[in-house]
């Protein structure tokens, strides 16, 4: 019994994980390459606007040259900088413009918005159960 149910819960998690790709904001985007370089404003916003260059490989979980074309899109949109970190003249150091800073916080109220409908079937509780879950399978430690 135990093989099916296993079997049965990774159909589940690949089904769920498709229909999350899957899922279309209002304005018909996907996940494509501009909307994952925007998700890089995102999370270069929750760290108060800056961050090295490698840190943000391992919270995009990306490799630093899949980053780095990202990342010269972005540069060359206006929406980021790279500047030696004064700390370790080693390390890069990303932040964002005004501008980027201003789409970051777009991005931040449209994902809140998609997450919201992506995950309406769940209640709270059932949510945060969920996280548990999926962090002791993959190892990692849920983060608040």
């Amino acid at each position: 019994m135990k093989k099916e149910t296993d079997f049965l819960l990774f159909d589940a998690l690949r089904s769920a994980g498709q229909a999350m790709r899957a899922h279309k904001p209002d304005d018909s985007r996907n996940c494509g390459p501009a909307v994952k370089r925007e998700i890089i404003l995102a999370i270069l916003c929750d760290s108060d606007g800056s961050m090295r260059q490698n840190r943000l490989a391992e919270a995009f979980r990306v490799s630093p040259s899949t980053l780095s074309e990202m990342l010269n899109k972005l540069e060359a949109d206006g929406l980021i900088t790279r500047s030696t970190d004064p700390a370790d003249r080693r390390a890069t150091l990303l932040s964002l413009t005004e501008s980027g800073k201003k789409r970051a916080e777009e991005i931040k109220g449209e994902t809140k918005k998609r997450f919201a409908e992506i995950f309406r079937e769940l209640s709270e509780d059932e949510k945060q159960q969920l996280i548990i879950l999926l962090h002791k399978i993959d190892g990692a430690k849920p983060q608040n």
